[in-house]
């Protein structure tokens, strides 16, 4: 997952943080309140050699063409009515290339998804949203939990096929068939739906991140699934994820790659769950960042899942942990549906099998995500709501 961010950002180069790339002669700008009228924008735009290309009201922010971006930016930091402009940072898919049905795939034993399936497998009626690539919808294992409603911001059209495999092989991990006697398994039997921001190298634009963030929400989506991220701050990204968090959606995102003390945005946002990678042996795999907001870790090495043209791949990475943890999430809530995100949140985490030092650490969060225990939470948690609703009704009587 690493989305990479640009020099212009001076809270990024605060930060400490390495430079990034960003989309040549575009910037991002976000209005205050007080200017939401749409020729107001144009024209303030316009006043500082901007062209506006695209808007996103959700989150009353632009996207402009300019000639200068540093000159640009320069220039809407003294404007009052502009919260903040940056560049349009590029994002990227984050896995580990590997070498190429259920015995096969070791992380959902590890996770316990087997024992949780006893008592729950999923619920259509919990969605979750795959931004990424795109997902190759006509996939054998995955065409029966498909849902319409995404979008493909890469060529602004309705049709979200992945024309790379990230996103497909995310999917199958969090939602591929059970019981069709074919290819693998996914954590939770839900629906799933795409938003295409990444194109077919792997690479989108913040901007689009963020649009699919929106969409994703305002689709019905209940778990937001990113395997994808950057090195860099970005606050359209900050603002789209807080956005999803207050409208009750669920965020996970991978943690980052490169085996640093350091985690990727979005994972590293409060409003996130961020998501690291263990081998099968529950060890914190090379490559997975970690950090102190760090909050849970899956399997990510060596995982088999499904790949465009009905064929099945393994690859590794911390984009492979973050759907296990996007599937435990919807099973918790297909369980419980009166559950809020906060509250399937704090399940996951304590829930959670602690590995690492005793308690929360900085390499596995609060432990390896344990979907049979999240499930019987969520079973006596329900129970619990069930009497107490029953007690107040007679009350009432």
């Amino acid at each position: 997952m690493a989305i990479v961010a640009s020099a212009f950002s001076s809270e990024a180069i605060s930060r400490g943080e390495k430079r990034a790339e960003a989309v040549p002669n575009e910037v991002i700008v976000c209005f205050r309140d007080v200017m939401t009228a749409s020729a107001a924008q144009e024209s303030l735009v316009a006043r500082h050699g901007g062209k506006i290309l695209d808007k996103e009201p959700a989150l009353n922010c632009v996207l402009v063409q300019v000639k200068d971006v540093k000159k640009f930016i320069k220039g809407m930091a003294r404007e009052s009515a502009v919260a903040y402009a940056e560049p349009n940072y590029i994002a990227k898919a984050t896995y580990t290339p590997n070498a190429p049905l259920y015995e096969k795939q070791w992380g959902l034993p590890a996770i316990k998804a087997d024992k949780a399936w006893d008592v729950q497998m999923g619920n259509k009626s919990v969605k979750i949203a795959i931004v990424d690539t795109g997902i190759d919808y006509t996939h054998e294992d995955l065409n029966a939990s498909y849902v319409s409603g995404g979008y493909d911001f890469v060529n602004n059209d309705n049709d979200p096929m992945d024309d790379n495999g990230h996103g497909t092989h995310c999917a199958g991990i969090a939602a591929a068939a059970i019981d069709n006697g074919k290819g693998i398994a996914g954590v939770a039997q839900v629906s799933i739906m795409a938003e295409k921001v990444l194109d077919r190298y792997g690479y989108g634009s913040n901007w689009n991140v963020a649009r699919g963030i929106v969409h994703a929400t305002q689709s019905g989506a209940n778990v937001i699934s990113m395997s994808l991220g950057s090195s860099s701050f970005s606050r359209i990204l900050q603002k789209a994820c807080l956005y999803a968090w207050r409208k009750g959606c669920i965020l996970v995102a991978a943690a980052g790659n490169d085996g640093v003390r350091r985690i990727d945005y979005p994972a590293r946002f409060k409003t996130v769950i961020c998501v690291g990678s263990i081998d099968q042996s529950n060890s914190r795999s090379s490559f997975s960042n970690y950090g102190p907001q760090m909050e849970l870790v899956a399997p990510g090495e060596h995982i088999l899942s499904t790949y465009p043209g009905n064929m099945y791949v393994y690859k590794s990475g911390t984009s492979m942990a973050t759907p296990h943890v996007a599937g435990v999430a919807a099973l918790v809530w297909s369980h419980n549906p009166t559950l809020r995100n906060r509250d399937v949140r704090i399940i996951l985490a304590r829930t959670a099998d602690d590995l690492g030092t005793l308690g929360w650490d900085e390499e596995y969060g609060f432990g390896r995500v344990d979907a049979e225990e999240a499930v019987n939470v969520a079973s006596a948690l329900s129970t619990r709501i069930a009497k107490r609703l029953k007690e107040e009704k007679r009350s009432e009587c």
